[in-house]
């Protein structure tokens, strides 16, 4: 009887971190409002959260929840009052264990832009991760914004944004935006967990929110393609992903559903295998001209009426986009692409049948790759076969025929639907966060933040250390187990027929958790 019961305990033992392994998650609450945010209520149940008591305006508070697996009807929540002195305002944060969830609830006049009075907002709960819940905007003279906000978001704060020149604007870009399928392995071991960048196809990003799309073309074997890759060794390791022709497709299709965008297309990593011996290199004049010419399909792609300067970025949000008006896509390339001179600010026409040149002498650092030089001669590719995956119309990008001749003429025509722009003509003058790990804005974010609002000096307030639900060390709490089986054993059998060692471990648990809160 006394070897089955310390067997039970030895089991019991072993399991005990999975019965009360623990949970957690980061709220990250954003106030981009003119009013301070005030805690005015907390409870809990099974979870521990220690929400900040006081939100200024102009900073982002973060705060971890966490909670015991088992303990299936933990909850947790907090409601904060916005100091809006026109309306009573306030939402609650709300953390529930079965099912898992994170949502933000509006309670009395709060409403902002696609979200009612008395709107749920689901924060999508992921584990480990922060879920953010932004609210920016005065209430009154402009309306709120905050998360889940309505597709055409530009348009829908056109009033806001009309006037303020673009590098005063933040706008979500997708990553490498094309390689969101692998449709051909480019030699090297591309596959979906090493290459592929979205899950969703450039329409479906524009759907979410992103309009800065970073699009990285590639001519490879007969296509133009996007791809996501590393050169080394004289080979490409990576894949293609989206074809050029269905991105164009992709924008075309939003553009069209919801006019009064701004999306940029941010051309740059262009590399091809067209030369002979199939040896990798950066786009020629050919190249770029043919390209040029795929993306003459883009409607309103941006055509400069008249020259307005190099550096684009101190325009008017409302110079490319107007209420009510259509959505205009800007084609952004890296500075050294080949473009007509006639193109650049300050020609005239007598340039305009002359030659191509590269548009600047300097190169944004991530617009091009060093490994692909003009006269790549380290290695080289043998001929490939076609993928032989099911047909996807996003895997497929025919050659434009008799664009150019070959050689390049200098007296050669070129007419082009759009103007490309240089990556030095639309700098990218913001920031971003990029953590591991949940933390706050950066501190050049919140800077920018301030000047469009009357606010005090934004300090992002210190994240609270998340410690696993409720703090108890599970080596301490095993070693004081051990300590008391040799009494259980003493003791004999009735008191695991009574349920008292269920009682044993919850009283030990429950003087862990205190010991540590109180640390």
């Amino acid at each position: 009887m006394f070897n089955s019961t310390l067997h039970t305990f030895a089991v019991l033992l072993l399991l005990l971190p999975t019965v009360l392994a623990a949970s957690k998650a980061y709220v990250e609450l954003v106030n981009g409002t003119p009013y301070d945010w005030h805690l005015i209520s907390n409870e809990t149940h099974h979870m521990r959260w220690f929400p900040n008591t006081t939100i200024p305006s102009g900073t982002s508070a973060e705060s971890c929840i966490s909670w015991i697996l088992y303990l299936r009807d933990a909850k947790a929540e907090a409601t904060y009052r916005i100091d809006n002195p026109s309306s009573p305002e306030s939402f609650t944060v709300r953390a529930r264990r079965n099912p898992t969830k994170i949502e933000v609830v509006y309670h009395e006049n709060l409403s902002s832009l696609n979200n009612p009075k008395n709107s749920i907002i689901d924060l999508v709960y992921s584990k480990n991760h922060p879920h953010p819940f932004i609210l920016a905007g005065n209430g009154i003279s402009t309306p709120y914004v905050s998360s889940n906000p309505p597709i055409p978001w530009m348009q829908s704060t056109i009033s806001t944004l009309s006037s303020r020149p673009l590098r005063q604007i933040s706008m979500p870009m997708a990553h490498n935006a094309g390689a969101n399928i692998v449709s051909d392995s480019l030699k090297g071991p591309g596959t979906l967990h090493n290459t592929q960048t979205q899950f969703n196809s450039v329409f479906m990003q524009l759907i979410f929110g992103a309009r800065w799309l970073d699009i990285r073309p590639v001519f490879y074997e007969g296509k133009w393609m996007t791809y996501h890759s590393t050169f080394a060794s004289g080979k490409m390791w990576g894949a293609t992903g989206q074809s050029i022709e269905s991105v164009i497709e992709d924008v075309n299709r939003f553009t069209k559903a919801h006019p009064g965008e701004l999306i940029v297309l941010d051309i740059s990593h262009d590399a091809s295998n067209a030369w002979k011996w199939r040896k990798w290199r950066k786009f020629d004049a050919i190249d770029w001209m043919k390209l040029f010419e795929l993306l003459s399909g883009i409607r309103n792609a941006w055509q400069e009426p008249r020259r307005l300067g190099w550096d684009l970025s101190l325009l008017p949000f409302d110079t490319f986009v107007t209420k009510g008006g259509n959505s205009t896509v800007l084609v952004r390339i890296p500075c050294d692409a080949q473009i007509p001179v006639s193109m650049l600010p300050g020609r005239g026409k007598r340039d305009t049948n002359t030659t191509l040149a590269a548009s600047s002498a300097g190169c944004d650092s991530v617009s091009f790759d060093d490994y692909l030089a003009p006269l790549n001669t380290t290695g080289s590719l043998e001929s490939q076969e076609l993928s032989s995956s099911p047909i996807d119309k996003r895997k497929i990008s025919k050659i434009p025929g008799g664009i150019l001749p070959d050689p390049l003429s200098r007296r050669t025509d070129y007419k082009m639907t759009f103007t490309p722009l240089p990556a030095t003509r639309l700098p990218v003058t913001g920031h971003n966060s990029a953590t591991d790990s949940p933390s706050h804005l950066a501190s050049s974010q919140l800077h920018l933040l301030s000047l469009h609002k009357s606010s005090p000096a934004i300090t992002p307030q210190t994240p609270h250390k998340c410690i696993n639900h409720p703090g108890f060390s599970f080596n301490r709490l095993r070693s004081r187990l051990m300590s008391v089986i040799g009494g259980v054993l003493y003791l004999g059998t009735r008191y695991w027929r009574s349920g008292a060692c269920l009682g044993i471990l919850e009283d030990l648990y429950r003087e862990e958790g205190n010991q540590e809160s109180r640390i």
